[in-house]
C-alpha cells in the first residue's frame, strides 16, 4: 500500500474508487485517511462515467481536449497505463489554462473535474477515445470511438448548420482595410512583373493565401470598380469571402459591384 501517494491523491479529491484502484487500500483505509488528514470527499453516488458520456456537448470536448494534449506530453506510456501523477500534472495545467482564458475566473459548468480527467486518460488506454487532427485549424482533439461523426470543438462553435458540419463562414478570414487590400493588390501586381513566385509574394508581403487571392481579382477592376468596392464593403474581411465565394459563381465585377 502506497501512503504517500494516498494522501497526495486524497488531497487532489480523487474519488475513494480511484485511489483504490493506484493505492490497493480498501474503502474504509481511504476513508480513515480522509478523517485523519481533515479531508472531506466528493459525493460518490453511483459508478464512474465513462467518456463517451463527458463528451457529449462539445464544450466539454473542448475542456478534455485541453487537458488531453497536457497528458499525452506528460505521461509515459499512456496507451498501456493511466499514469495518475500524470493526471495530476496535466489537470492542474489545464486549470491554470482554463482560468487564464477566462481573466482567471472558473467555469463552474463547464470546467473538467479531476475525476472526469482520470476517466478520459483511462478510456484512452483502453481505446474508447482516442485523437483526431482538424482539418481546418489542425489542431488535435478527443473523440470517443462509439461516435461516428465528430466535429471539432472549436470550429463548431463558430456556426453550425447541422450536428455533424462544421461551417467556418463566420471565421474572419483577413484583418486587414479594403483600402489596404486595394493596395496591396497594387503590389502583388508589381512583385509579379518583377518575377517573384506567389509564395514568395505572399511571404514578402506578409498576406495569407486567401488575401493573395483576393488581390489577385482585384487586378481585374478598373478605378471607379474600386471605388465601388470602397463603398460598398466594411472590411477588408468581407471583401475577401465575397471575391473567393464569387469565383465559384458569377463573373466578378458584376456580383462585387
Amino acid at each position: 500500500m502506497d501512503e504517500s501517494l494516498a494522501k497526495t491523491l486524497v488531497h487532489v479529491g480523487f474519488r475513494s474508487a480511484i485511489i483504490r484502484i493506484h493505492t490497493g487500500m480498501t474503502r474504509k483505509q481511504v476513508t480513515s485517511l480522509r478523517k485523519r488528514e481533515g479531508i472531506v470527499g466528493p459525493s460518490e453516488s453511483g459508478p464512474l462515467p465513462n467518456a463517451e458520456s463527458l463528451l457529449a456537448k462539445k464544450e466539454a470536448t473542448l475542456e478534455a481536449s485541453l487537458f488531453m494534449l497536457a497528458y499525452l506530453i506528460t505521461a509515459k506510456s499512456p496507451r498501456t497505463t493511466i499514469d495518475v501523477e500524470a493526471v495530476m500534472a496535466a489537470h492542474s495545467q489545464y486549470y491554470d489554462c482554463h482560468a487564464a482564458l477566462r481573466n482567471g475566473q472558473l467555469d463552474l459548468e463547464n470546467v473538467l473535474e479531476i475525476d472526469d480527467a482520470w476517466v478520459i486518460a483511462r478510456d484512452y488506454r483502453s481505446k474508447e477515445v482516442t485523437m483526431q487532427s482538424c482539418s481546418t485549424c489542425h489542431i488535435e482533439f478527443v473523440v470517443s470511438i462509439n461516435r461516428p461523426k465528430h466535429c471539432c470543438p472549436l470550429c463548431d462553435g463558430v456556426q453550425v448548420r447541422d450536428r455533424f458540419h462544421c461551417d467556418h463562414a463566420d471565421r474572419a478570414v483577413s484583418k486587414r482595410s479594403v483600402a489596404e487590400l486595394i493596395e496591396l493588390s497594387r503590389k502583388v501586381t508589381q512583385w509579379a512583373n518583377w518575377g517573384y513566385s506567389p509564395t514568395e509574394i505572399q511571404k514578402e508581403l506578409g498576406i495569407s493565401q486567401k488575401e493573395f487571392d483576393a488581390c489577385t481579382k482585384l487586378q481585374g477592376f478598373t478605378d471607379p470598380q474600386l471605388q465601388g468596392v470602397l463603398d460598398k464593403y466594411t472590411s477588408g474581411d468581407s471583401l475577401v469571402k465575397a471575391l473567393l465565394k464569387d469565383s465559384r459563381s458569377r463573373p466578378v465585377h458584376s456580383k462585387v459591384l
